[in-house]
């Protein structure tokens, strides 16, 4: 396992591993590739729904930020997306998103 301290995209066999305990933490709801799909299906659970919150607000201050300086395509958005989930995990765990490969 890994710790992510920047942007980048997942490899084939990788995934990221949910900091918040889950019912089976080895099973796959446990590894997402896709933020907002893995905490809007945990919605409502206190601890992901807390993230998605900071998530939106984070989110708003780098694009707001960013978007005086140019125009955003949707790389940029996407990319503006993927340093807010990182950010707000980080913020609301202490702890760095990791990343696992598996086979």
């Amino acid at each position: 396992m890994t710790q992510v301290q920047c942007q980048k995209m997942l490899g084939r066999n990788e995934f990221y591993k949910c900091p918040f305990s889950h019912t089976h933490p080895r099973h796959e709801q446990a590894f997402f590739k896709n933020f907002d799909s893995h905490f809007s299906i945990f919605r409502n659970r206190d601890d992901h729904f807390q993230v998605i919150r900071l998530h939106a607000e984070l989110m708003w201050e780098i694009r707001r930020s960013e978007s005086e300086k140019r125009n955003l395509t949707e790389q940029d958005l996407h990319e503006i997306s993927l340093k807010a989930w990182l950010e707000a995990i980080k913020q609301h765990t202490g702890k760095a998103v990791q990343v696992v490969v598996k086979k």
